[in-house]
């Protein structure tokens, strides 16, 4: 019974603090706003950026071709690239072939996504 009681307390105040809201008279939240479109290269620069960040790979034995549908030299919202391994003396490898490793798509706010190929979708980085 005191097991029952107790469980009971612990839902409610779990309900209740999922279910509070912030004051009518509270301002709403003010985030930058992204750009709406960026170029390849600014693409491509975020992506490395990203990639550093969580500490991917080795960037020095990765290339990076553009997959997407857009005109040359202009801008979108969303990009897709592949990353091919280097293969030479540093990174090794047969330097006959380079080999996709990874998939990423890339939106003009800097957010990186990677294909999983288990799920046959795009996943956050």
């Amino acid at each position: 019974m005191r097991y029952a009681r107790f469980a009971s307390i612990i839902v409610l105040a779990v309900l209740a603090a999922g279910c509070s809201r912030s004051s009518p008279d509270s301002p709403p939240a003010r985030h930058a706003a992204a750009p709406e479109q960026v170029s390849e290269q600014q693409a491509l620069d975020l992506l490395v950026k990203q990639l550093k960040a969580h500490r991917v790979a080795d960037l020095d034995c990765l290339s990076f071709m553009d997959e997407s549908d857009h005109p040359a030299n202009g801008k979108a919202d969303q990009w897709d690239f592949a990353a091919h391994e280097i293969h030479n003396e540093r990174c090794g490898g047969d330097p006959g072939v380079s080999p996709v490793r990874d998939r990423y798509r890339l939106d003009a706010a800097g957010k990186v996504l990677v294909y999983n190929a288990a799920e046959a979708d795009y996943v956050p980085l």
